[in-house]
């Protein structure tokens, strides 16, 4: 029996938790292992809490005095909030859309009104949940960047009585996506291809004009997942985002989220813009309308407003880049080039031992063994008072 629309509704929980867990177990099973992990949040008191890719000043104060606003509302379905945060996002991104009157709505979105259309998600990881449903039921294969983000090609692999394979590419000598190899990757068999952009968790990035190359690689029944969860850290994103080209391609969805630069990620909130027919082929695989929370709609909505918020955790961003570069070395380590809010780090040795000696000081690290590179660490941002423990706890375990 093939995964169907019904297995799918099965193996859902109502809840958006569930469904963010589940992107995160799927993007660390590679090869079909169990995820592992020595990061245990459990640890001691306020730990230095950088290995998920949170932005440590936390939400907009907009976001925070919107969500206080609207406690009175929690008890309702935001039926009238999602269309605004929905036509909000359709006039920053050029899309058409229908001015947002006073009302209720039973749907995540006003109906389509142009040849491209925006879906609301429970995070992007509802959406890359659904993708691996819509596309790879039947079978095929996912061609991905490895290592990479790994949610679509792990939920097709898992699906019940799922005959889809995965197809990972390694990354080139410089840690970054190398485009010929997935150029050659892609065959008649293939019905998704991902690319994370930049890349997590190298953070790594990828010219628009090699996006470019792999929309026109891809079949036209297929889809290349573009993710830009982590574009908004670029002061120049508009030069890589390919926002334009789904516009014009009918086989490109771009996915983005408000769990990232902009502090969210407890409120579960994100999107996909594509062509309409594209939005369409997922609806089915979402869980609606009434599974958007109030204080993520309302949160998401102001968050989008503070673009002095934003440009501080840029600014905290490169600080604390600029002093990894300037002090990994010291260490030993060699940290790639990243566009993004962590460093992909080369310990130089198995980093288990290194890991698990942070943890017991309270510092906490994703180890690379979640993408069978365990030579490899991914160091998310955090404080300067955070970045300032992770470097004493570093050197402490060099002279241990």
């Amino acid at each position: 029996m093939q995964a169907t629309r019904r297995n799918f509704i099965a193996a859902l929980s109502t809840t958006g938790g569930a469904i963010a867990l589940s992107g995160f177990l799927g993007e660390m099973r590679v090869h079909g292992r169990e995820p592992h992990t020595t990061e245990d949040l459990s640890v001691g008191t306020k730990p230095a809490r950088i290995l998920f890719n949170e932005n440590p000043l936390g939400p907009s104060p907009r976001a925070i005095a919107a969500v206080q606003q609207a406690a009175t509302m929690w008890g309702r379905y935001p039926l009238g909030e999602s269309p605004i945060l929905d036509t909000k996002l359709r006039k920053l991104h050029g899309l058409p859309f229908n001015e947002t009157v006073p009302g209720l709505s039973l749907t995540r979105a006003e109906s389509p009104v142009g040849d491209t259309d925006l879906l609301l998600g429970i995070g992007s990881s509802e959406i890359l949940k659904a993708i691996a449903w819509a596309y790879c039921s039947s079978g095929g294969n996912v061609v991905e960047a490895h290592p990479g983000y790994s949610a679509v090609g792990a939920e097709a692999e898992q699906m019940p009585h799922s005959t889809a394979t995965r197809r990972l590419i390694p990354l080139d000598a410089n840690n970054g996506i190398d485009v010929p190899a997935m150029l050659a990757a892609i065959n008649a068999d293939t019905k998704v291809v991902v690319v994370c952009n930049p890349n997590n968790p190298t953070g790594s990035t990828i010219t628009l004009s090699q996006i470019e190359q792999l929309a026109n690689a891809t079949p036209a029944n297929a889809l290349l997942l573009v993710d830009e969860a982590y574009i908004e850290f670029l002061p120049d994103e508009k030069t890589i985002s390919a926002i334009e080209l789904a516009k014009v391609c009918k086989n490109v969805l771009v996915a983005r989220t408000f769990s990232k630069i902009y502090g969210l990620a407890g409120l579960r909130v994100g999107y996909g813009l594509a062509a309409t027919p594209v939005i369409e082929k997922l609806h089915p695989y979402m869980l609606g309308g009434l599974s958007l929370s109030m204080t993520g709609v309302v949160a998401a909505t102001a968050a989008m407003d503070d673009a002095e918020h934003l440009e501080a955790t840029r600014k905290l961003n490169l600080k604390v880049q600029e002093t990894w570069q300037r002090e990994f070395p010291r260490l030993g380590w060699k940290m790639s080039p990243s566009s993004a809010c962590f460093g992909w780090v080369d310990t130089g040795s198995d980093s288990r031992p290194l890991v698990q000696y942070l943890a017991s000081r309270n510092v906490l690290i994703s180890g690379g063994g979640r993408w069978n590179l365990p030579n490899c660490v991914r160091i998310s941002i955090g404080t300067e008072e955070e970045n300032n423990r992770l470097l004493a706890a570093a050197i402490g375990y060099k002279n241990s």
